[in-house]
């Protein structure tokens, strides 16, 4: 059967839906760039396609507040793949892969995040845990009270089986992981609007401190650039480094800069060549 590349709506997420999928990658972009995923990430979503993979690109609104996009992001899986499911039953495609039960999806459901996009899928990662555990005991003392009951309150209604992300790899390209000073330029703008309440939260600190805690990120691969400023800055590659260590499956550093998994009707073959070999290496 011939595949179309073609991004198809489907409810919370625009999607590429091959017609004998050996496996389905989500995407999710940078900041700005994540709100038009079908645009600035198309080349390296086509190449993903052609290589067999459904290509669910989920957009996101830009905010300050991470947990709630990350929790919205989690709780539209179910109903987002059942869309999918439906709509592939449409098309006359094999559809078998898009039935399985969450726990079962360790080799088929690849997570793609580029720049601010890393740390939505850090979070989505560590909500998973909540199947197992009690949010108390994944937050640690890494958060306040506040951001705990914002979750717990979001969560109350949610079928954590269905949102679980345990065991599905993650591809992580130029991560950044950055506070209130990166989106707000002036020092001291940043600082008033961190000090008034409305700054990032998590702050990068209380991220690391996620991670770092999380017995999770165990099936994580990470692409880096020689030339990115801006990945650099943040300090989340060398973070990840240090921290992770043994965990990171995978740790490949390429020529570029941080925009260079951006691409509409050309892009970074070289980038895509890399990011297909991680993801079919985590399927062994």
């Amino acid at each position: 059967m011939n595949a179309e590349f073609k991004f198809r709506p489907i409810p919370f997420a625009w999607v590429a839906i091959h017609p004998e999928p050996v496996g389905v990658v989500q995407l999710i972009g940078g900041a700005f760039f994540g709100s038009f995923p079908t645009i600035f990430y198309r080349y390296i979503a086509k190449r993903l396609f052609e290589s067999g993979y459904t290509v669910v690109a989920r957009p996101f609104r830009f905010t300050f507040r991470h947990w709630p996009v990350a929790i919205g992001l989690v709780k539209e899986q179910k109903p987002l793949f059942n869309g999918i499911l439906e709509e592939a039953k449409k098309l006359g495609y094999d559809y078998s892969i898009y039935e399985e039960d969450s726990s079962a999806r360790a080799k088929n459901y690849f997570w793609l995040g580029h720049s601010l996009g890393t740390k939505y899928i850090a979070l989505l990662e560590l909500l998973s845990d909540l199947e197992f555990k009690k949010i108390q005991e994944i937050l640690g003392d890494c958060v306040g009270k506040d951001q705990e009951e914002q979750i717990h309150n979001s969560l109350r209604d949610a079928d954590l089986k269905d949102i679980s992300l345990i065991n599905q790899p993650s591809v992580l390209m130029a991560p950044v992981i950055s506070g209130t000073s990166s989106a707000v330029p002036v020092p001291f703008i940043a600082d008033l609007v961190d000090r008034l309440g409305f700054g990032v939260v998590p702050t990068p600190e209380q991220t690391y401190c996620l991670i770092k805690n999380s017995s999770l990120f165990n099936l994580t691969a990470l692409i880096s650039f020689s030339k990115d400023k801006i990945a650099e800055e943040a300090g989340t590659v060398r973070w990840l480094q240090e921290n992770l260590g043994n965990k990171l499956l995978t740790d490949k550093k390429l020529p570029g800069k941080h925009l260079t998994p951006l691409g509409w009707l050309r892009g970074n073959d070289q980038l895509a060549d890399t990011v297909i070999q991680v993801i079919k290496e985590l399927t062994k």
